[in-house]
């Protein structure tokens, strides 16, 4: 019986011939699945009637756009692509990761919104941040109910990460439904990321299109039907299957020659193209159902061990900066002028020596340092 569940690739690919094959489709560990287990992949709950005609509305205004009959305001000045893989061939994106058999992908989504947002804000693909989805989800998420089963929304996810910040992966590893037993350590807070607020672009194609050439991630929630199960490369549009949930994943970027969105999914390697793809502007709502993105995003930890690559300093009281290999620009900090001073004046012979150091930013500002 399960097997007669899986999905029929051939009967896809029938469907996309007769679109002038928009996309190809291929047989992978998801079409393997059953419909019950491929449910476990998704985690957004299902728009009610209401909600859902408004959606519709929504993407129908975005597909009219597409095929050119309405501009978008200020479309001109933005770019005809942009992708956070590649600016001027960096890349702010985190790798991809796999939620397993848990509807925990908004807190996936969510997580890859902290983590590009930390790098690209100040400019550093090489930052070595790998944040806890594990905490965001069965933390926080268990504090409001959240299971497995319920799923999430990005907008109450992004909140937890902007009023307490979630800490690393390595201090709670994520395993789907928590089956490893992981738990939040004492002084987790001293090794933690957080937003500094929350932005809710939804249904704002061109400010979703600002936003990441600014800053970062988007968030982007979208109804799942069969056929997305077995998405290879090309740029996706439902083309048969029935719905089979909602989904969340994260916006890195987009085409207009292509009309796509380029998002980062959380379903493994296996999928798209590497576990990217790309989704036609106005579908399955991608880009008018919960966008939600942070205007910033702050790290508290150790630097390790790291090198002094510069400094800086202005006329004003405490007003000294380093910049550390693989952190970027951080502010010195000290108790008094004369300590803001000392330590400065430390950093600064670290660097003279091509020495390393080991600072505690918390939040940019260096509160203590090693060199050695």
């Amino acid at each position: 019986m399960a097997g007669q569940e899986r999905i029929d690739v051939g009967a896809v690919r029938a469907a996309l011939e007769q679109k002038q094959h928009p996309w190809v489709a291929e047989e992978n560990h998801l079409t393997r699945l059953t419909s019950k287990e491929r449910g476990r992949r998704l985690g957004v709950p299902l728009p009610d009637k209401a909600h859902r005609a408004t959606l519709e509305q929504r993407a129908a205004a975005v597909r009219e756009t597409v095929r050119g009959a309405r501009p978008l305001a200020d479309v001109a000045a933005l770019p005809a692509s942009f992708d956070l893989r590649n600016v001027s061939g960096q890349n702010y994106v985190s790798g991809i990761r796999d939620q397993g058999a848990c509807g925990s992908c908004v807190a996936f989504a969510s997580v890859a919104v902290m983590e590009g947002t930390a790098r690209y804000g100040p400019r550093v693909p090489s930052m070595d941040i790998d944040l806890s989805e594990a905490h965001l989800y069965y933390g926080y998420g268990s504090t409001v109910g959240v299971t497995c089963d319920t799923g999430w929304m990005p907008l109450p996810a992004l909140t937890f990460c902007t009023t307490g910040g979630i800490t690393f992966e390595a201090e709670w590893p994520y395993s789907a439904g928590n089956s490893n037993g992981g738990s939040l350590p004492a002084g987790w807070s001293q090794h933690r990321a957080k937003a500094t607020g929350t932005q809710d672009l939804t249904n704002k194609v061109d400010q979703i299109k600002a936003h990441l050439l600014a800053t970062g991630p988007v968030t982007g929630c979208l109804i799942v039907y069969t056929d997305f199960f077995s998405y290879r490369s090309g740029v996706y549009e439902q083309a048969s299957g029935r719905e089979e949930g909602g989904h969340c994943l994260a916006i890195i970027g987009y085409d207009d020659a292509q009309g796509a969105w380029i998002v980062k999914n959380s379903w493994g390697t296996g999928w798209g193209m590497n576990g990217y793809g790309l989704i036609r502007y106005g579908e399955c709502y991608v880009d008018t159902w919960s966008n939600i993105a942070v205007t910033g995003a702050t790290v508290r930890r150790w630097t390790d061990a790291k090198k002094v690559l510069g400094g800086y300093c202005t006329g004003h009281d405490r007003n000294g900066w380093v910049y550390v290999q693989d952190n970027g620009w951080l502010h010195v900090g000290g108790t008094s002028g004369t300590a803001h001073v000392a330590m400065f004046d430390d950093l600064l012979t670290a660097k003279e020596k091509s020495a390393y150091v080991n600072a505690y930013s918390d939040d940019g500002l260096i509160t203590q340092t090693y060199a050695y």
